[in-house]
């Protein structure tokens, strides 16, 4: 049985809506460990996390180190929760998962939307999960945008911390 090289990959995001706590990072490597045991072929070398990164496009610190590892032979293997928690792209997910880790034979596995590519070849829902990730993202960008213009449009304040000279309103924090 052939050993692998093993990245535990684990990302949320603030800006996406990606709060929910069977989303958060200590319950991704919960599951990622539980697999990982499961499955003595694989020897997890570190995990790559991404805290507060969307899944937009893949320009984040621990995803750009991961993939260094792999260009240099560490990591043949990457793992994660689900295609959502790998990127909300699905251009740039396809081209990772049917050109990228093929060509640098890296294994691809989403536990959750049981993907492997050791099995042979991907299933014709990928495509389509990896758009509906997509559009996720885009849907509660707008939501989250239209949210912040409502609270402007009412005069209620939006920022994190009061101005210079300011005390936020205990009463209301909009104030």
């Amino acid at each position: 049985m052939p050993s692998w090289n093993t990245a535990g990959y684990l990302r949320i995001s603030r800006e996406d809506g990606d709060r929910a706590e069977s989303d958060s990072i200590v319950n991704q490597r919960k599951l990622l460990e539980r697999y990982i045991g499961e499955h003595p072929e694989l020897h997890l070398v570190s995990y790559y996390q991404d805290d507060g990164y969307t899944g937009t496009n893949f320009d984040r610190p621990a995803f750009r180190r991961m993939e260094a590892d792999i260009a240099q032979g560490r990591i043949d293997c990457v793992l994660v929760k689900d295609l959502s928690r790998f990127g909300r792209d699905y251009i740039e997910m396809g081209r990772y998962l049917e050109r990228v880790f093929p060509s640098q034979g890296v294994r691809f596995i989403a536990i959750n939307d049981h993907v492997d590519s050791q099995q042979g070849r991907y299933d014709m829902l990928l495509p389509m999960k990896n758009l509906f990730n997509t559009q996720y993202a885009r849907d509660i960008s707008d939501k989250v945008r239209a949210a912040i213009r409502t609270k402007q449009q009412r005069g209620e304040f939006i920022g994190a911390f009061a101005s210079y000279g300011y005390r936020k309103d205990p009463a209301d924090h909009n104030h």
